[in-house]
């Protein structure tokens, strides 16, 4: 009888070390308790219910299965839509190319960074000066560092842009150290930044990068606030003040009017990367991200630009 007990002890130690068994099961089985639904069978439409994520996110629908674009003679271009992620339309995104003054847009976000008080008054001197391009801020009169910013963002001025690195209390080179970082962090992996400004034939990127800057630069609301600018007035403490001219054309155009709005831009040149431009446009509450880069004429961006987006918001439904 002692070895029965034994035995079955053994058979029933092996199955519960094979095939666990709740406890509440077996408190159940030997009539103590109620019966445990660990292993309730869900009823057939458990699962069918469960409702949607309501912030899943959906690509926009190509509704003209027929149109593949515009012809550019852009070196890179790509347009994305913001909300997804998804790229609209795209040609070499991937081939790096010195992208002049867009550079910028890195050099300011990277000395927003630190949170500066943009009322404080600055000073800009001899050696911050950069050749090439216009100089709307006069050397050794205070100037409020808002418009210092306005200077680089919307006039493309170099020197007021390469004085940021003084103004933050580094070194140019340690200055750009950090923007290579930060490019780094936004996943730009094909971008190399050599200097502030863009002069450098050696700040390269991407068309699918610079997607990546822009985002970043939108969600900066001082760069935010500033971008969609169509001219700036900066007044030094001498008295004197200019009207700076935004050098996104865009923001002249029908894409900054009704339903279209210019909400991001910067455009960059130097001779080896021709005329470039980076913005971004938002329609009927729907943001794309426009790059063109390698342009052969100024104007040719624009109207690249311009193609891009209009055909983006002709060919993709957002509904």
């Amino acid at each position: 009888m002692i070895a029965e007990l034994l035995s079955h002890l053994l058979l029933t130690t092996s199955v519960l070390r094979i095939v666990p068994v709740d406890a509440a099961s077996l408190e159940w089985a030997a009539g103590i308790g109620e019966p445990s639904t660990l292993f309730a069978i869900p009823p057939r439409n458990h699962f069918a219910s469960l409702p949607r994520a309501a912030d899943r996110i959906v690509a926009p629908k190509k509704v003209d299965l027929d149109s593949y674009g515009i012809v550019t003679n852009a070196k890179s271009a790509i347009v994305v839509d913001a909300t997804s992620g998804a790229v609209l339309f795209s040609k070499r995104p991937d081939d790096p190319r010195a992208i002049g003054s867009i550079a910028k847009l890195m050099a300011v976000y990277t000395f927003l960074a630190a949170d500066p008080v943009l009322n404080t008054k600055v000073t800009i001197i001899a050696d911050d000066y950069v050749g090439g391009g216009r100089v709307y801020v006069r050397f050794d009169d205070p100037i409020y560092l808002y418009d210092v910013l306005k200077a680089a963002l919307v006039g493309s001025d170099n020197t007021a842009t390469k004085s940021l690195a003084r103004l933050s209390g580094v070194s140019d080179d340690e200055f750009v150290v950090k923007m290579n970082e930060n490019a780094v962090a936004l996943g730009m992996t094909s971008s190399y930044f050599a200097d502030l400004t863009g002069v450098d034939v050696h700040s390269v990127s991407t068309a699918r990068d610079l997607t990546k800057m822009l985002a970043a630069a939108e969600s900066n609301p001082t760069m935010a606030g500033i971008m969609p600018m169509s001219s700036v007035t900066i007044a030094q403490a001498s008295g004197y003040g200019v009207t700076i001219d935004a050098t996104n054309e865009l923001l002249q155009s029908y894409l900054n009017s009704n339903t279209y709005h210019i909400v991001a831009g910067k455009t960059g040149f130097i001779p080896q990367a021709g005329y470039c431009l980076a913005t971004a446009v938002e329609h009927d509450g729907h943001r794309i991200r426009v790059v063109v880069l390698g342009s052969d004429t100024s104007n040719e961006r624009f109207v690249d630009a311009k193609g891009l987006a209009g055909w983006a918001y002709k060919t993709f439904s957002w509904k």
